[in-house]
């Protein structure tokens, strides 16, 4: 009977532990974001210029098409030694010039902008050319999760 008696006791007091341990809801309500933290930073336009920027990969294409329309038409000319002569010579020039066609392709232009931020440090960010900067212009850069945007 001792042990029955205890049994119930230790029920009740679990369920009021149990109840003493929720809360209410708070009185705003709680938001999340899941865009992180934005960092907006000011200063200074120092620089602007234009530039240009090679992508520096090459997939061999362009040198291997060449090589062949090249050697063709080097084949092409003369006959017996000289015909391999200037097919051999065909194949490289074309491989050359399709290199070099390849690698113009991979070339674009853009814009760079030199920012001295209120806190002293200098920054170069790549925008887009029609944004048109200038040099003692305030602008704004925002840095979210690693995108960085300047602006006016």
């Amino acid at each position: 009977m001792c042990v029955k008696g205890l049994s119930r006791t230790a029920i009740l007091l679990s369920a009021f532990t149990l109840a003493s341990c929720t809360s209410n809801p708070p009185s705003h309500p709680i938001t999340s974001s899941t865009q992180g933290v934005t960092v907006v930073q000011t200063g200074q336009v120092t620089e602007v210029r234009d530039i240009t920027r090679h992508d520096g990969r090459s997939t061999g294409l362009g040198s291997f098409v060449g090589s062949i329309l090249g050697g063709i038409a080097g084949s092409n000319i003369g006959s017996g030694t000289g015909s391999a002569v200037a097919g051999i010579g065909g194949a490289i020039a074309g491989g050359m010039a399709g290199q070099h066609a390849e690698q113009s392709g991979s070339r674009t232009t853009g814009t760079e902008v030199t920012v001295r931020l209120d806190n002293g440090e200098a920054r170069t960010y790549a925008v887009a050319p029609e944004d048109n900067f200038r040099v003692g212009e305030t602008v704004r850069v925002s840095t979210n999760n690693g995108v960085v945007r300047v602006t006016r």
